[in-house]
């Protein structure tokens, strides 16, 4: 009697914390439908899960907080991967960072719908301050091209005829993720305003706008917002020179502004947006490299302790025997253009090194359109 009481008030609960009723029904489909098994905290206490739960399962099981700092796990003693599917009897260690936070790679693994529940919801809540944050930069960039200074009550007026809820923080977000077109806003918080560039233009106002809008544009910073993405593609890093679009739902794409594709996307003017790059040194770009060179013994090994003198990762490397020499590629982790030109530098140096260039690298496209389609690629690439 006990356990069936235990297990009506964990049904209630889940009916009141999840929001969506397809959550609820998700909770039924995943939790009483499989086989359970028994875990232990390190002092002793029983933890219930579903057959195949995993190290995060069991996190979120014993404490939210826990489950959103959990940095890794030890079962029976031994570090183990967070996606292990967890056995009966198993001890489990729930390691925990401050600076950890819920990864949305999680949701591909996890068993229960307490732990896949909480993670969304935290990725939600990032999505929408993140997406906040950058409307704010974009607008605040809008305004001082129109020379404009929009209050608070103007931005909640402007969100109520735009049906737009959440007041002036909804209407940022809705710009953050691409969700609506500036020029709509613009003309719900400016009704009255002229786009300056329709207005005659004369060489006085010519120096007073280019002073006005000195700022380069919409300043980004790491890889930390979600609604801030860097292509593939083109994989900028830092000191490259590149603009950025604005994706339906996804925010902001970042390409080189000699990307290929970049000539491929709909010419939207208020989709494309300036961008600054912030400076972060903790931050790190992914960068792939080809190399042919002559068939000498060593060097392999000699570009790799090149790349590594200048004080930079290799996160991957291959190497291809080719008639009369070989075929190489590095996948290297750099702060900026500048770092990545020294890398370049220092492997043409070594001898036997016939070539080295920056490589791109066509993936999926995360350029949605307007429409829903997909921006097209140059003949036999797809675009990112």
């Amino acid at each position: 009697m006990d356990e069936k009481l235990s297990w009506f008030r964990q049904v209630l609960e889940w009916q009141q914390e999840t929001h969506e009723p397809e959550e609820f029904l998700e909770f039924l489909r995943i939790d009483l439908f499989q086989d359970e098994i028994f875990v232990f905290t390190p002092a002793g206490d029983v933890k219930q899960l579903p057959r195949g739960a995993t190290p995060i399962d069991f996190a979120f099981a014993v404490h939210t907080e826990v489950g959103n700092r959990c940095a890794g796990a030890k079962v029976n003693g031994r570090i183990a991967p967070l996606a292990r599917a967890l056995k009966n009897g198993d001890t489990v260690e729930i390691l925990t960072s401050d600076k950890q936070r819920p990864n949305r790679d999680w949701l591909s693994f996890v068993r229960t719908s307490r732990a896949r529940h909480q993670i969304r919801n935290w990725i939600r809540d990032e999505e929408q301050e993140a997406a906040t944050q950058l409307g704010k930069e974009i607008l605040a960039r809008e305004w001082r091209r129109r020379k404009a200074k929009p209050t608070d009550s103007d931005l909640e007026r402007a969100a109520e005829k735009l049906s737009i809820g959440g007041g002036a923080d909804g209407l940022y977000a809705t710009v953050g993720r691409g969700d609506i077109g500036i020029a709509r806003v613009v003309h719900a918080v400016l009704p009255d305003e002229r786009d300056p560039a329709k207005r005659t233009v004369t060489p006085l106002s010519k120096l007073v706008q280019r002073v006005w809008t000195a700022p380069k544009g919409v300043k980004i910073q790491g890889m930390d917002n979600l609604m801030v993405r860097y292509s593939q593609c083109c994989q900028p890093v830092p000191g490259d020179d590149v603009m950025g679009y604005i994706t339906v739902g996804r925010g902001i794409s970042i390409h080189r502004r000699d990307c290929p594709n970049v000539l491929n996307l709909p010419n939207v003017p208020e989709r494309r947006v300036v961008i600054d790059w912030g400076t972060d040194d903790a931050q790190r770009f992914l960068v792939r490299i080809v190399m042919e060179g002559t068939d000498r013994h060593g060097l392999f090994a000699d570009m790799a302790r090149a790349v590594s003198d200048t004080g930079t990762n290799i996160q991957s490397a291959s190497i291809t025997a080719v008639e009369g020499g070989m075929q190489g590629q590095f996948v290297v982790e750099v702060e900026n253009l500048s770092q990545l030109k020294k890398v370049l530098r220092k492997i043409r140096r070594v001898k036997g090194v016939l070539s080295v260039e920056r490589k791109e690298s066509f993936g999926d496209s995360d350029l949605t359109l307007a429409d829903g389609s997909k921006a097209s690629a140059p003949e036999g690439d797809p675009v990112d």
